[in-house]
């Protein structure tokens, strides 16, 4: 049995449920997975090939440390150097997905930050996402970009590109992009009417810490 069975699997069922989510389309987006057994080893979709024709042989397994393949019959994605520039600043970052979903994407254009104006932002995000500078896509300066403006967030809108989400895991990076995407969405059309009301700083910082809480319990 293929050693990275699982990890290929797990990458590829994410990457359908991230497609059904209507996040990407085609062979836009991208999204990976650190193996969880200290080998310094990623999995990572493809490059260029639709998301309806992904197979779990399709995913790539490479080394975190210099990028290197080790196991793969596929071009790996482009967005490379911006996986491998988070997993090496963010030891605690376990899943990465990128997307090029509508609303987050109108907002990366406007190079506009998603501020917390529901609690379900709060919760989740800790606050506003911001939006890192703006680097031409699959190059190191995107990746230097990201990192320095995630910090410990959860997630950073691309300027004029998508955005980037991070978790402990593959499913739980592609939760927020969910999220994320969904309260995009009420923002925009929030300001179609007018001026959004982000939450009081208080309700964010309880929201945060009751959902911390609950995540920790099922750890």
């Amino acid at each position: 049995m293929d050693r990275f069975d699982a990890i290929r699997k797990e990458v590829c069922t994410q990457a359908g449920k991230m497609c059904a989510a209507g996040l990407v389309t085609v062979s836009a987006g991208n999204l990976s997975a650190r193996l969880e057994d200290d080998s310094g080893l990623m999995a990572v979709t493809p490059t260029s090939i639709p998301w309806d024709q992904l197979e779990a042989s399709h995913i790539s397994v490479a080394r975190i440390a210099d990028g290197e393949a080790i196991d793969s019959q596929f071009p790996m994605s482009s967005e490379m150097p911006l996986h491998l520039a988070i997993y090496r600043a963010r030891k605690d970052v376990g899943g990465i997905v990128h997307t090029h979903s509508p609303y987050v994407s109108a907002l990366s254009v406007l190079q506009r930050p998603l501020p917390p104006v529901i609690d379900e932002m709060a919760a989740h995000f800790g606050g506003e996402v911001p939006v890192a500078q703006y680097a031409f896509t699959g190059t190191l300066d995107l990746g230097e970009n990201v990192v320095a403006t995630l910090g410990s967030g959860p997630a950073v809108i691309l300027a004029n590109h998508g955005n980037v989400c991070v978790g402990t895991t593959v499913a739980e990076a592609l939760e927020l992009a969910i999220r994320m995407e969904a309260t995009a969405e009420i923002y925009v059309l929030a300001l179609q009417a007018g001026d959004p009301v982000p939450l009081p700083e208080d309700a964010i910082r309880r929201g945060r810490e009751m959902y911390l809480a609950r995540r920790d319990s099922r750890k």
